[in-house]
C-alpha cells in the first residue's frame, strides 16, 4: 500500500524520504512491510502523497481499535463527490426508516433480554443500515481533504460541543491536540 501510493504520486523513494524526514532506508523497509511506520509517518505520507485513504488504511491495519472499528475502504466504486452525494441520499433515506423502525421495536425495552428473536434480527437490520449511512459519511470526509483541512473543521466542531456544554473542560484535550500538531 505504501509503495503504491508513492508510485501513484510520482515520487521517487529519495524525494518522498525527504519529504518524509526519513531516510530512504527507512522508507525502503516500510514499503517491503519490515517496519510499520509510526503513526506521524503514516499521516505525513497522507499529504506528501495525496493519497487521503492511506491514514485509514493505516488505522485498519496497524491500530488495536482501527482493525476492530474502521470500515473497509472502498476502492471500487466512483468516488466523485456528486456520487457520494446520491448514495448518502438513498442510503438517508433507508437510515431514516431503520430510526422509525427501531422507535416502534425498542419501545418500552431496556436491552435485548426483552426482545424476542424476530425482534433483535429487526434490530440488526436496522443497525446496518445506520452503519450503511454512516459509511457513506466516512466515504464523504476522506473526499473532503480534497476541498477542505478537515482537521481544522474537527477542531472547530469540538469547539462548537464544548461551548454548548457537551464536553467536560476537564476531559477536554481539543486545544493541546491542535497546538501540539
Amino acid at each position: 500500500m505504501y509503495r503504491n501510493a508513492r508510485n501513484s504520486s510520482g515520487k521517487s523513494r529519495a524525494k518522498a524520504a525527504e519529504e518524509l524526514y526519513i531516510s530512504e532506508r527507512t522508507l525502503a523497509k516500510i514499503e517491503s512491510g519490515e517496519v510499520t511506520p509510526a503513526p506521524e509517518i503514516a499521516e505525513r505520507m497522507n499529504e506528501v502523497y495525496e493519497v487521503r485513504h492511506l491514514s485509514m488504511w493505516y488505522c485498519k491495519e496497524e491500530c488495536p481499535i482501527g482493525q476492530k472499528y474502521c470500515y473497509e475502504i472502498l476502492d471500487n466504486v466512483d468516488l466523485s463527490p456528486m456520487a457520494i452525494f446520491a448514495k448518502y441520499r438513498q442510503e438517508a433515506k433507508e437510515a431514516h426508516e431503520a430510526l422509525d423502525q427501531l422507535t416502534e421495536l425498542m419501545l418500552n425495552k431496556k436491552d435485548k433480554n426483552d426482545c424476542s428473536q424476530t425482534e433483535l434480527d429487526e434490530i440488526r437490520r436496522c443497525g446496518h443500515e445506520l452503519l450503511d449511512l454512516e459509511h457513506v459519511i466516512e466515504t464523504f470526509k476522506l473526499r473532503l481533504w480534497d476541498f477542505l483541512d478537515v482537521q481544522q473543521l474537527i477542531y472547530e466542531h469540538n469547539e462548537k460541543c464544548q461551548e454548548r456544554g457537551y464536553v467536560k473542560k476537564e476531559n477536554n484535550r481539543t486545544a493541546a491536540t491542535v497546538s501540539a500538531i
